[in-house]
């Protein structure tokens, strides 16, 4: 006796877009519309949008499978009414201008995506915050009387976000597996453990062996090693893990002979205000 056939399960977003399915009796189900995306930048260098671009061809594979109503790097229309799936912004908020428009589009999100370290951490920006801030806006201005500017923070701290995809810029593997995940329905899944961890998947000779700055174990991978594995040490770009033991990383740091002015330095560049945030949550003791 001849098995029946099982029909194909339908497949749906968060969002209730249909994306493809057969009906119980062969029949094809129509699609109901494509996500909506926009991609926004408030103060940055705009390189983490542009990442998304050198994507090419598999973006051009990707583009009739979702709705892009606003990438302003390369769409000369993007105004959009009502709400957008998801919303991925780059840049850190440095100015007024920024937090009207960073509130506006978490009004227009389902799904706000904090693109890039300036986005996830502050990045350069906030290293403002660690400085004389009239100094430093009088050696980039002649004159600062036309600034509407605000302590440069992460977007987190002024609106929900909902993801997080850190990196100067993010990894293009990564921007890949977080908009397939949203085509096929799926939960987007980022990358949660340290740089350590994929050199060893790479193995990868470790570079604090042989002496060098390393800051692989205290930051996010997602990169696939990508400096280590071309004998760079890792800058730190991605930032630190949320649960990271910070003092225990410091600690392996300088028993690997790197010195703490040198650390500090390292850690200061790219996420310098959630170091010190994970410092005074786990009471790291000075030596």
């Amino acid at each position: 006796m001849a098995k029946a056939r099982r029909s194909l399960p339908s497949c749906h977003t968060k969002c209730g877009v249909l994306v493809s399915g057969v009906g119980a009796f062969g029949q094809r189900k129509k699609m109901i519309r494509k996500p909506k995306i926009a991609i926004e930048s408030i103060t940055g260098c705009a390189g983490c949008q542009l990442n998304i671009y050198f994507l090419e061809d598999i973006l051009l594979d990707l583009a009739d499978k979702v709705e892009i109503v606003s990438a302003r790097m390369i769409k000369g229309r993007n105004e959009y009414v009502g709400k957008c799936d998801y919303i991925f912004v780059e840049g850190s908020v440095c100015c007024e201008e920024d937090l009207e428009d960073l509130k506006k589009w978490r009004e227009q999100a389902k799904f706000l995506v904090a693109l890039g370290t300036c986005a996830t951490h502050g990045n350069m920006q906030q290293m403002k915050n660690l400085m004389n801030k009239k100094e430093v806006e009088k050696e980039a201005y002649k004159d600062t009387k036309h600034l509407h500017s605000l302590d440069p923070t992460p977007i987190h701290k002024h609106v929900t976000v909902d993801y997080s995809l850190s990196g100067c810029p993010p990894y293009r593997g990564e921007i890949l597996r977080f908009v397939k995940d949203i085509i096929l329905g799926n939960k987007p899944k980022v990358w949660q453990h340290f740089v350590c961890e994929e050199c060893v998947f790479k193995e990868n000779n470790c570079l604090l062996e042989q002496g060098k700055d390393c800051l692989g174990p205290l930051t996010r991978g997602g990169c696939q090693a990508l400096c280590p594995s071309v004998n760079h040490p890792c800058t730190g770009c991605h930032g630190p893990l949320d649960d990271a033991n910070i003092c225990s990383g410091i600690d392996l740091l300088k028993e690997k002979g790197i010195d703490v002015k040198r650390i500090s330095q390292m850690m200061e560049k790219y996420a310098g205000l959630r170091y010190e945030e994970l410092k005074k949550e786990v009471k790291c003791q000075k030596k």
